[in-house]
């Protein structure tokens, strides 16, 4: 199975996440990334990376090259920024202020933790399969599996609203 690296384009296995530093260091030997290949990896904008510098989230580039911290500052803030404000995160860096410690922790939790431990702790698939066996869905309108495969989606993105907000709360508690 391919994963990225959080907040990158970088098609990485999972086994390969719990060791980052074997993927960003050689990425990092010269001077550093410009602009246009950060936007690459990452799969932004230009003028998002300008704004988040502008704004102070990142550091400015030196020389018009962005190092490994820049670029680490960046993936989090790319990763997270759908579920956080830019400043929420930017709170949860401030706790350890070491992002690339952080960064390449966060890829070994992800390396080494369930792809999907919500269904292998509840079963989801067998709960799923009970409730479709007792509603009456009419199966010459859909097939079993789009019925399944709807439920699954909606299951998923109810979590997801669940999760966002339990992280919130958490973030609040800071």
């Amino acid at each position: 199975m391919s994963e990225y690296l959080p907040g990158t384009l970088i098609a990485v296995s999972k086994e390969r996440l719990s060791n980052v530093d074997e993927i960003l260091d050689p990425m990092f030997l010269m001077e550093g990334m410009q602009l246009r290949q950060i936007t690459q990896l990452m799969g932004i904008e230009a003028h998002t990376v300008q704004n988040w510098v502008k704004r102070g989230f990142v550091d400015s580039p030196v020389k018009k090259f962005y190092d490994r911290e820049r670029f680490v500052r960046l993936a989090i803030l790319n990763y997270f920024k759908d579920v956080f404000s830019l400043e929420g995160i930017l709170s949860l860096l401030r706790m350890a202020n070491q992002d690339s410690i952080v960064y390449s922790s966060l890829c070994s939790l992800l390396a080494l933790s369930p792809v999907d431990p919500i269904r292998a702790e509840t079963k989801l698939n067998d709960i799923m399969d009970r409730v479709i066996d007792q509603m009456k869905f009419d199966y010459s309108k859909t097939s079993r599996e789009q019925v399944k495969r709807l439920l699954t989606i909606l299951y998923t993105a109810h979590l997801s609203i669940l999760l966002k907000k339990e992280a919130e709360r958490l973030l609040t508690e800071i």
